[in-house]
């Protein structure tokens, strides 16, 4: 079985091509720089998402292609996340069509649900209410890619993700060891997370069993906020949090930072997204994932934990190289 990855060099990417291997599939990874490719058992081939005449020729002869390439971040202009997640989307599709590939799945993302402020279960039917320019981008494309008939098309929507290597995982781990990590409200709101191994697998799942045009949540486990913040301070041996900012002063501080951030062309120190991911209910039922493609997540909280702080001790007694060092 051949496949065919985008986004294989990014933090979901490297799992999924390591999970396709691990299966006995023929892995080719498209990607724009091959040249940053460590060296692994998959073929490389040069393409770009908003090059669509680069893109028949890096998926001719693919079983099935995984579009998991995406411009992903939690603030930004709109034109960019259009240009990438839904225009890129639509030049993979069209270059399916093109070559005879009748299957793809999509990474999509469990940010098209938003964060509606409910402890009910959000199921892959609840209503989608994305909230900021990545969430819309994503969601459009999973639409777009879902309502073509001529390719057999399902998507997944992952949570959070948090393991190994992520700049997510990285900077929650750093902003714990700085003490700068507050709770947004009490901290006693629950959350929904995946690793990237169950998000890979689940991926893995879609392409060999779910039916055409269906659209499947990937999560690990829920836990509240102050269980995930506690239970990485204590694997990293600090102290956990004790500050609790409210709730609606979080937001409006969260505000007033995009606010100075678009005025003076930077980033934002904190966003609403951010203050909504951890400062609000959210969780998510992988139940038809579990009935439907037989996905069994093999990560919980402690077993999360683990992966995340082994990875960040060692990355943090890696030598730094200078310029002239060798690879």
């Amino acid at each position: 079985m051949q496949a065919v990855v985008t986004g294989g060099t990014g933090f979901i990417g490297r799992f999924l091509v390591r999970e396709l291997l691990d299966r006995g599939y023929g892995v080719r990874v498209v990607t724009r720089r091959p040249e940053t490719l460590p060296p692994a058992d998959v073929e490389v081939a040069r393409g770009d998402l908003r090059r669509p005449e680069t893109l028949p020729r890096a998926i001719e002869g693919a079983d099935v292609v995984f579009n998991n390439a995406a411009y992903a971040a939690d603030h930004g202009p709109a034109s960019i996340f259009r240009d990438i997640n839904v225009q890129g989307s639509r030049h993979l599709l069209e270059a399916c069509r093109k070559t005879g590939v009748d299957r793809l799945v999509y990474t999509s993302s469990a940010g098209a649900y938003g964060f509606p402020r409910t402890m009910e279960p959000l199921t892959e039917d609840s209503p989608t209410r994305p909230m900021n320019a990545y969430q819309h981008s994503k969601l459009e494309a999973e639409r777009l890619l879902l309502q073509d008939r001529n390719l057999e098309v399902s998507a997944v929507r992952p949570p959070l993700v948090l393991g190994p290597g992520g700049e997510a995982s990285r900077l929650l781990l750093q902003r714990l060891e700085q003490e700068k990590l507050p709770y947004f409200g009490s901290g006693d709101t629950f959350i929904s997370l995946v690793h990237p191994v169950d998000a890979a697998t689940c991926l893995r799942l879609a392409a060999e069993r779910a039916p055409a045009g269906q659209v499947f949540n990937a999560v690990s486990f829920v836990c509240t906020v102050q269980e995930l913040f506690e239970s990485l301070a204590r694997a990293l041996g600090v102290s956990p949090p004790r500050r609790h900012l409210p709730y609606p002063l979080a937001y409006g501080a969260a505000i007033a930072a995009e606010g100075v951030a678009l005025l003076r062309g930077t980033r934002p120190s904190l966003t609403r997204f951010r203050v909504k991911s951890f400062g609000t209910h959210r969780c998510i039922s992988a139940r038809k994932a579990q009935e439907v493609l037989g996905f069994v997540p093999r990560y919980d909280l402690a077993a999360t934990v683990e992966d995340m702080v082994l990875r960040y001790r060692h990355s943090a007694q890696q030598p730094l190289l200078s310029p002239s060092a060798g690879p």
